[in-house]
């Protein structure tokens, strides 16, 4: 394994992408910092790096997969992989050590960026250590997970489609959770009005006035008669959509960069925060981990590799 490890270490190290992507990581935490900055001078922002040092997740989501899907693929159409094997490598060694570059170059990423927020953060303090450092390691497992997935695939699919597919993945969980968090968000009923106008007075004042579907004013906004709203998600659906989005690497990332979520609760009748255990977002990172590894092993151990 230490061979297969190392190997691998050595052929990362000595690729463009690799670097390409470091340089990413620091461009983007160099101008998250700098914002932080300059919304600090303007008066905007608290002086903390709290949001700043956790501003790594989105990017890294996306970027990481691509990375292992181009190094796997790679491995495959290079004859890498049936080289490994002819030497007397097992296939789950072969697995478990790209499995294991994956999360070392994610580890590698993150320590960049953290270094280069670190460094131009130089007179900004900490909000909640303890609670960045918290939800900095979770988005680190959900991360792990989301990698899991990405060699799942890159392993297993020889094409080079394997990457776009990576990719694709990585940003259909992103934003279809960011989009199922909107839905779930949306109130059972809604105002029915067709049209409405914005009035400034000599004041500067801003005013709406409504109107309904004949054209007439109504004289009080709260006169408005409400109706079912078409895109307010109703059940079983809507307990799925939550699901999915607490299991997701994608729903997971939200969840912990924004801390919680928030839906619509229908006996309130108003928007409530809410939050997903620590522990469940733990035990379904470690879940996908633990699945996708060894459904991964099984398939590719009585794989064809021509």
């Amino acid at each position: 394994m230490m061979k297969l490890l190392s190997a691998n270490f050595f052929s990362m190290l000595h690729t463009k992408r690799l670097w390409l992507g470091a340089v990413f990581m620091a461009g983007f935490a160099g101008i998250e910092i700098w914002s932080r900055h300059r919304l600090v001078s303007q008066g905007f922002a608290d002086a903390n790096l709290d949001e700043s040092i956790l501003s790594f997740a989105p990017l890294i989501f996306v970027l990481l997969p691509i990375i292992c899907g181009l190094f796997i693929n790679t491995d495959y159409h290079d004859g890498t992989i049936r080289n490994k094997l002819t030497v007397g490598r097992s296939r789950s060694s072969v697995y478990i050590a790209n499995l294991l570059i994956v999360w070392l170059v994610e580890i590698f990423y993150t320590a960049i960026h953290f270094v280069v927020v670190l460094v131009g953060g130089i007179g900004l303090t900490f909000n909640n250590l303890a609670d960045t450092l918290l939800r900095g390691g979770l988005l680190l497992l959900t991360i792990a997970a989301l990698a899991a997935i990405a060699t799942f695939i890159a392993t297993l699919i020889t094409g080079r489609y394997a990457l776009v597919l990576c990719a694709l993945i990585a940003i259909g969980m992103m934003f279809g959770s960011q989009m199922m968090n909107s839905m779930l968000e949306s109130p059972d009923t809604t105002p029915d009005y067709r049209d409405v106008t914005i009035i400034t007075d000599e004041d500067g004042n801003t005013r709406y006035e409504y109107f309904d579907s004949e054209g007439n004013k109504y004289a009080d906004p709260d006169d408005i008669p409400m109706v079912p709203n078409p895109g307010y998600v109703h059940e079983p659906l809507r307990t799925i959509m939550r699901k999915y989005n607490d299991v997701s690497p994608g729903g997971q990332l939200w969840e912990i960069v924004q801390r919680g979520h928030v839906e619509w609760d229908i006996e309130k009748q108003e928007r409530v925060e809410l939050v997903t255990p620590v522990w469940q977002l733990v035990l379904y990172s470690v879940l996908l981990i633990v699945g996708f590894t060894l459904l991964g092993l099984g398939i590719f151990k009585r794989k064809d590799l021509k």
